[in-house]
């Protein structure tokens, strides 16, 4: 499965392309279920070299357009629209390259395996942008590296290069690419092997616990997701929303009002 975006080379995460990778989760399990589709693996990675950088930024200012309970619907089915990847009946393995950035690198990390360029940013920046994080980050964050760093992480924004994503347990596998661009791809496939040579019942049942464990974890990921999607939906109501957007695109430091110096509630 590849994210594409027609328009950017960073493949920013729509509702048009949730709405496809939906379709194409439930289209794959469909085949499986019916026998049509034979797979053991399936390997997530994103088009030119870049996994995804995060949300699309025109559509996540115009949220600032919408009520409150109207963002929160809409976010939580955009989440849903992608972390549907967890629904699929096999192992997903991420390959990283490039920029996998606030939703892109939450989509990252709730993939089951993560194999991981040295070149590559996987960042979590949402504070950054002005906005709670969302896609899960808040549940799958703590759950791969731990409670105290994932709130070190996720209140800096801190992007993370492969060598510290690999250090924390963030990606399972770091690849040099120095010596070819498909070398990622090539180690997931490697992994993807390993895993088709194993009892295919008991690897579907496996990454069925192991799923569940995670989701259960903590508050439990619906409600996490529920809740990132009221926090981001508060977030889009304040009057400097959209700042923290400019300020990237302009490459400089956002200057946010303060706290109660917003008619936001």
């Amino acid at each position: 499965m590849t994210l594409h975006s027609p328009t950017t080379k960073h493949n920013p995460l729509t509702v048009e392309m949730g709405n496809e990778f939906r379709k194409t989760v439930q289209d794959i399990n469909t085949l499986i279920l019916n026998n049509e589709l034979n797979i053991n693996t399936i390997i997530l990675q994103g088009a030119n070299s870049t996994f995804s950088a995060g949300g699309d930024i025109n559509w996540l200012l115009d949220l600032g357009k919408n009520s409150v309970h109207r963002n929160a619907d809409l976010m939580y089915d955009f989440y849903q629209s992608f972390l549907c990847v967890r629904k699929l009946q096999v192992p997903v393995i991420s390959a990283i390259d490039g920029y996998a950035i606030g939703a892109g690198a939450c989509l990252a990390i709730a993939t089951d395996i993560r194999v991981m360029s040295t070149t590559a940013k996987l960042g979590f920046n949402f504070v950054r942008l002005g906005i709670h994080s969302g896609m899960g980050g808040s549940h799958f964050l703590p759950v791969a590296v731990g409670e105290a760093k994932a709130m070190e992480i996720l209140l800096t924004g801190k992007v993370l290069t492969g060598e510290e994503a690999k250090s924390l347990g963030l990606v399972q596998r770091l690849v040099d690419q120095s010596a070819g661009e498909d070398l990622l791809l090539e180690e997931a496939k490697r992994v993807a092997t390993r895993i088709g040579r194993m009892n295919p019942l008991a690897v579907r049942s496996m990454v069925q616990t192991m799923r569940s464990r995670e989701d259960s974890m903590g508050m439990g990921l619906d409600h996490a997701l529920r809740r990132e999607a009221h926090a981001q939906a508060i977030c889009y109501a304040r009057n400097d929303w959209g700042e923290g957007l400019t300020a990237v695109m302009e490459k400089r430091q956002p200057s946010f009002d303060d706290y109660q110096n917003n008619d936001w509630l």
